[in-house]
């Protein structure tokens, strides 16, 4: 999967358009009741210009004035009923629209996150967190008013100038006609703004991309720029990403600057033209001596002429907004699908299978596997663990040890060989089911943010307080926990900040045993912590070797010297393997190690 940093596809408008209306499906009700709003309200619009030129008709006829006075309130409590129906049915639409909006977005975000969560860990470290969270988060709100606003204006744009432009051709055909001369115009102008603002939007969203990746990578490091005292380097950086994402900004602001002016002009140019034609028939009535009463008439329509013209270029200035907004949607769309669109490396093939009474089998036939194409970090691999064996694997870092541990959850596809779990291709286990059975204790561990009961028991509903209690116990926390102040329900800062190194790999060995797993993976787990927190492990472990398949990655050789087998890797193969005792005896590689761990 590549970054997301660039879109490559660039898909077309009406493709993204048509894919987001697809997820307002399940709302459909609230768009169609606002349609039936939007019909009124424009019907009530339309209206407006029309009470506008009777008031004026009111005016200059020559009726007493009581009764002018009588026609004008009873035009205004038109006009005013008109304005009380349009305010409360735009009052429901927004209701209707912000419901559904936020659900759409709701369930964009939900679609998004669980689409990342079932990519690989291969596909996962290829891109920074930072734009990973932008796609959840930022992107999908900006798609928030495209829904709640956008979609409906644009129908109710289109419709009002539909109806003017209808009334206009009804009052005066002539000056209609030429006012439309202005239409190809808008329409040129629209189609170049359309292009260079979609670009644009595409530049926006990739620099806010990297401000937040800057931003999540930089926050997370802060402690190693602080003992570096490396603050004015970052302050720099984050200076030109900064001016970066502004420079952007401003060429997009720039760009809508040019646009919204333009409109207006040519709207100020088509009320030009219906005042020039129609004030010109108006002064030549004046001058031919004309009865007044059709004189009076005239004005009125023009009155009214202006303001159906007005009426018509103002949806379309909207427009240009709408489509702006329109506009960032699009490429906040483009980038959110790309996620979407990923396909996972890692899925359950059509045949696969649950594991059932999971023995503890596992074995690497002939075992190739590489990163990056061609740099093979595991070469021709074979071994075999059988049920409740204690294996190690000990070698220098980047001798492959964790990438096989990757493999056995399948956190990666092996290239070439194969990986059997009681006798059944890897391939064809489900994942949910191989993992289930599979606990892992990495040397990094993490913590999320909640109470330590939540992180023992990952907010599963199925592990029981007595649950992580005994395995609390089992692993020997029992003791540290309970001397919290709020015991199990005591909050773990962010990542476990609040604890020791120790004290945290402690809390992650508990979390792993409340499953009971069938296997338990322990990838260098005792290679940072004191001396107490090793031992305290090491006890666990020992107890854990009698019911479990062990599986142990270890940096101190001290921890492994009662396992049945230990493999010895470099370079990606295994050198030698043996026990503890056989390995010494030949004297090898192994031995070599631990003589300089023994000094």
């Amino acid at each position: 999967m590549r970054d997301f940093e660039e879109t490559t596809r660039q898909q077309s408008d009406s493709k993204i358009f048509k894919r987001l209306l697809e997820y307002a499906g399940p709302y459909k009700k609230n768009f169609i009741v606002s349609m039936i709003f939007i019909l009124f309200d424009v019907a009530l619009s339309s209206v407006s210009p029309m009470l506008i030129g009777l008031a004026v008709w009111i005016v200059r006829t020559n009726k007493p004035v009581n009764e002018k006075v009588v026609y004008l309130i009873l035009v205004l409590i038109v006009f005013l009923i008109s304005i009380g129906v349009m305010i409360t049915m735009v009052y429901f639409q927004n209701i209707l629209l912000q419901s559904a909006g936020q659900k759409i977005v709701k369930d964009l975000r939900k679609e998004v996150f669980e689409h990342i969560e079932r990519l690989s860990l291969g596909q996962f470290y290829k891109v920074p967190i930072g734009k990973m969270v932008t796609r959840v988060t930022n992107d999908t709100s900006t798609l928030s008013e495209m829904y709640t606003s956008v979609i409906v204006n644009l129908i109710r744009n289109t419709l009002m100038m539909i109806v003017q432009f209808t009334i206009m051709l009804v009052i005066n055909v002539k000056v209609t006609l030429i006012m439309g001369i202005t239409l190809p115009f808008v329409g040129i102008l629209t189609f170049g703004y359309r292009r260079l603002a979609r670009n644009q939007y595409r530049r926006v969203r990739n620099e806010n991309t990297n401000m937040n990746a800057f931003l999540q990578e930089n926050l997370s490091g802060m402690k190693l720029t602080q003992i570096f005292n490396q603050e004015e380097r970052k302050h720099d950086e984050f200076d030109a990403q900064n001016r970066k994402l502004r420079k952007e900004q401003l060429k997009e602001i720039t760009l809508f600057a040019f646009y919204r002016p333009l409109m207006y002009v040519i709207s100020m140019l088509a009320g030009l033209i219906v005042i020039y034609y129609l004030g010109s028939d108006v002064v030549r009535m004046i001058q031919t001596g004309v009865a007044e009463e059709l004189i009076i008439i005239r004005v009125a329509l023009l009155v009214t002429m202006y303001d159906y013209s007005m009426g018509f270029y103002r949806p379309l200035q909207s427009l240009s907004e709408d489509f702006n907004i329109l506009q960032s949607a699009f490429a906040s769309a483009e980038k959110v699908f790309d996620v979407i669109d990923s396909t996972p490396e890692i899925e359950d093939a059509p045949d696969a299978v649950e594991l059932v009474d999971f023995k503890g089998e596992i074995e690497f036939k002939n075992v190739w596997f590489y990163y990056l194409e061609g740099e093979w970090v595991l070469k021709d691999i074979s071994f075999k663990i059988n049920p409740n064996d204690t294996i190690a694997f000990v070698g220098a870092t980047g001798s492959g040890k964790t990438t096989i541990m990757n493999l056995i959850v399948r956190n990666y596809d092996v290239i070439k060989g194969e990986i059997l779990v009681d006798g059944i291709n890897i391939k064809k286990i489900k994942l949910d089911s191989l993992r289930k059975h599979i606990g892992q204790m990495p040397q990094d561990v993490f913590l999320f943010t909640g109470t330590i009961k939540s992180n023992i028991a990952f907010k599963d509903d199925d592990i029981s307080t007595e649950d992580i209690i005994l395995a609390s116990k089992y692993v020997g926390v029992d003791s540290f926990i309970e001397s919290l102040p709020d015991g199990y329900d005591y909050i773990v800062q962010e990542r476990g900040s609040n604890f020791s190194t120790g004290q945290r790999q402690l809390l992650s060995f508990a979390r792993a045993l409340v499953y009971e797993p069938t296997v338990m993976i322990l990838d260098e787990a005792t290679a940072n912590i004191d001396s107490e927190t090793e031992e305290i492990i090491q006890t666990s472990l020992e107890k854990m070797m009698a019911i479990s398949t062990m599986i142990v990655v270890a940096h101190r050789l001290s921890t492994i010297q009662k396992a049945d087998r230990i493999y010895v890797m470099q370079k990606g193969e295994i050198v030698e393997f043996g026990s503890h005792q056989e390995l010494l005896k030949k004297a090898g590689i192994y031995y070599s190690l631990y003589e300089l761990q023994d000094k």
